[in-house]
């Protein structure tokens, strides 16, 4: 099938009617979830997993790609609603759109934002669409020791893009892979660390531990913030005030196509080149804006071009990361991660195999992302009077539903209450990963990636044994790998600019490398590292060669750069590689930026020309700007500032007794009992309301059992 047989018959599926209604459903589960900050888009995608097991590939695409660019409109809707993004990528638009906001202009900030989003979600389309031939000659000079070394290059990336550290960043990304490890072997079919458990032959499922990774863990975190998610009061915003500056929204955008076009390209490079970050693609528009505007001064004071660069760039970035993703399977974000795990569950393969065999699914992903993104801006502006309310909605409410329908989803795809255990488990292993910064992408790159690289490793060293280095590809991609952890390092040891140092009074000086001791937590989740690498170790030189192969080898990385990690909490020299966010953190209290839940009274930078910022300093001033929050952002780190240690252990707790609940008395009764308890023992809600949420649970699990699944779930053991 050629190239425009492939696009017509991808293009061709909006055609059913199912394909368009989940498409649309998705698209209202986007908007609705993106609107909650603190609750994240990469929650709801987790969740939905579960729900792609046994579905056709375009279904499943496009309910998950639906919902993921969805929530970009959505995030920039509390961005000018109450300055408050719903996702960090937002966060540019708070700037110029809460501004606007300010001025009585809400209708005609949203209508600017809505027609920039749907013109850069075209635009990536059609970058994507140019990519693609390249893309198919790309990937067929790849041997297996290319595809083992860029396995190993995207969780370094991941990494390194979300951990306090380098070595954190490395550690994450291998316990990915030890994790993806258990089960029966590929190459012999031996069973490894399985422990005589049944449910565990198959290995750890990938929904269960994205879901209890993200979504448990995040649900740990909005309950010991306790508050509400936007922690604002009441908007009032009419449909025709909003729906009235549609046609001023388009008209802007026009007048500024140039910014607009300029921007969406600035989006989708950014998402291409694995590395930048999505967050950074917002900032960087927002920056050449600023940088090449007549009138910078102006720019936080709410004007058009304040909106249209970050909003252009919001999609058009997401667009630009499927390359990478589809063709090289290095994803460049946490969402892209996701979507790697997505392929897994529907069959898909990344690099030669979807190109070649799956080339229509391609365009049709690249369709999805152009009409999504319109007609989530056409309901996120419809539906825009109800979503102001929903940013009020206390945290600690979401929290029950989204564990009750966690651990549904988790036995609908496994259909083993085993593997809603290990959901749990990996809830309390995220949660600890993310209070001491390491990166919850990174291992879900590496269990996604995990046969692939064990695979290749095995064939590199049957075919190539040595010889690898005599392959160009493979020492460029080595070198790759090296220059992004030297970076890294050269990253922590470097004050950036957008800490605070040599602003607000702040001198080097006062920031210093913090040699008292490490937290004994802190230490004993090192010590951790060592100790349970060793052990995997010596269990995976038992099993045969070569299922043993992937275990000793990755294992013993794992040991290597465990040591080197814990002998950075007795050298505090070392610590800006081994543990540097404890200086990101002092350097945040030095300049009173304390991490909260979500970022908040966002206000735009210095204008150009004020003292110490020149027009390339302010871009790369944003860029650090926003770096800095993710890295202190409780979503990775810093979970200490978004509630006390007892609160989350309390919340660990209530799951565990949900899991408990579940094993005695079954699904049927064990979540609407526990859901009832929660809101009348934790909420204190009267009676009537806790049966009300209690009812809601039980019909969710109706509709998923017998409707959507037909799954039999357990009676539970009484």
């Amino acid at each position: 099938m050629n190239y425009f047989q492939s696009l017509l018959s991808g293009v061709s599926h909006f055609g059913s009617p199912t394909t368009m209604v989940v498409m649309i459903l998705g698209t209202l589960l986007g908007v609705f979830v993106g609107v909650v900050p603190g609750l994240g888009g990469i929650v709801l995608l987790v969740v939905l997993l579960p729900f792609l097991y046994n579905v056709n590939p375009v279904i499943g695409l496009a309910l998950l790609l639906a919902s993921h660019s969805a929530i970009y409109y959505a995030g920039s809707t509390t961005a000018i609603l109450i300055n408050t993004p719903g996702a960090p990528e937002s966060a540019a638009t708070c700037f110029d759109g809460y501004a606007m906001t300010q001025k009585g202009q809400v209708g005609r900030a949203l209508g600017i934002s809505a027609a920039a989003t749907s013109y850069g979600g075209l635009f990536g389309a059609v970058a994507i669409l140019v990519a693609i031939p390249v893309m198919v000659k790309l990937v067929n000079i790849f041997h297996p020791p290319e595809y083992f070394f860029l396995t190993i290059l995207a969780v370094v990336l991941i990494g390194q893009l979300q951990s306090g550290s380098p070595t954190k960043g490395i550690l994450s990304g291998l316990f990915g892979f030890l994790l993806s490890f258990g089960g029966a072997a590929a190459s012999t079919g031996t069973l490894r660390y399985t422990f005589g458990l049944l449910g565990l032959y198959d290995g750890i499922n990938i929904a269960a531990a994205a879901i209890g990774l993200f979504a448990i863990s995040q649900m740990f975190v909005l309950f010991a913030a306790n508050k509400n998610v936007a922690g604002r009061e009441r908007i009032h915003l009419s449909r025709r005030e909003v729906w009235g500056s549609v046609g001023g929204g388009v008209k802007e955008l026009f007048q500024h196509k140039w910014l607009a076009t300029k921007s969406a390209f600035i989006g989708v490079m950014c998402g291409v080149i694995p590395g930048i970050g999505s967050t950074a693609a917002n900032f960087l528009s927002y920056g050449y804006a600023m940088r090449s505007s007549k009138h910078p001064e102006r720019y936080g004071t709410g004007i058009p071009e304040g909106i249209i660069a970050p909003e252009g760039s919001s999609i058009s970035k997401e667009a630009g990361s499927l390359i990478p993703t589809v063709a090289l399977g290095v994803p460049n974000g946490p969402a892209m991660a996701i979507l790697l795990a997505a392929f897994s569950i529907l069959g898909l393969q990344p690099g030669p195999t979807m190109l070649h065999q799956h080339l229509p699914l391609v365009f049709w992903m690249v369709a999805v992302i152009a009409f999504s993104s319109i007609l989530a801006s056409v309901l996120g502006l419809g539906l825009a009077p109800l979503l102001a309310q929903i940013t009020v909605i206390p945290g600690r409410v979401l929290v029950p539903f989204v564990l009750v329908l966690a651990s549904i989803g988790a036995y609908a795809s496994t259909t083993e209450l085993l593997q809603v255990v290990v959901m749990m488990i990996m809830g309390a292993v995220g949660l600890a990963m993310r209070r001491h910064n390491y990166s919850l992408p990174a291992v879900i790159v590496g269990l996604v990636l995990g046969a692939t690289a064990e695979n290749n490793l095995i064939l590199t060293i049957k075919i190539f044994q040595w010889r690898f280095f005599e392959r160009p590809l493979s020492d460029l991609l080595i070198l790759g790998i090296i220059a992004v952890i030297v970076l890294g390092i050269r990253k922590n040891r470097q004050m950036r600019k957008g800490t605070g140092v040599g602003a607000d009074g702040i001198s080097k000086d006062q920031v210093k490398v913090d040699t008292s001791p490490l937290p004994l937590g802190e230490v004993l989740f090192d010590v951790a590292w060592v100790v349970g690498a060793a052990i995997y170790i010596i269990i995976g030189m038992k099993y045969p060669s070569p299922a043993s192969t992937g275990p000793v080898y990755l294992g013993s990385a794992a040991l290597l750069v465990g040591i080197l990690q814990l002998v950075g909490a007795f050298v505090p020299k070392w610590r800006r590689v081994t543990h540097g966010d404890q200086q990101a953190h002092q350097i945040v209290s030095l300049i009173g930026k304390e991490p909260e839940v979500q970022p908040s009274g966002m206000s735009a930078p210095p204008p150009l020309g004020s003292a110490g910022h020149s027009g390339v300093q302010t871009a790369g001033t944003l860029v650090d700007m926003v770096e800095e929050a993710e890295e202190v952002a409780p979503s990775q780190n810093a979970i200490s500032a978004a509630g006390s240690a007892k609160q989350q252990g309390f919340a660990v707790l209530m799951a565990a007794v949900l899991i408990g609940l579940i094993y005695l008395v079954g699904y049927m009764i064990a979540t609407p009992l526990w859901t009832l308890a929660y809101f009348l023992f934790v909420r204190k809600w009267k009676i009537h309301l806790s049966i009300i949420a209690a009812a809601a649970v039980l019909a969710t699990f109706y509709l998923i059992s017998h409707l959507l699944t037909g799954v039999i779930f357990p009676g539970g053991m009484l």
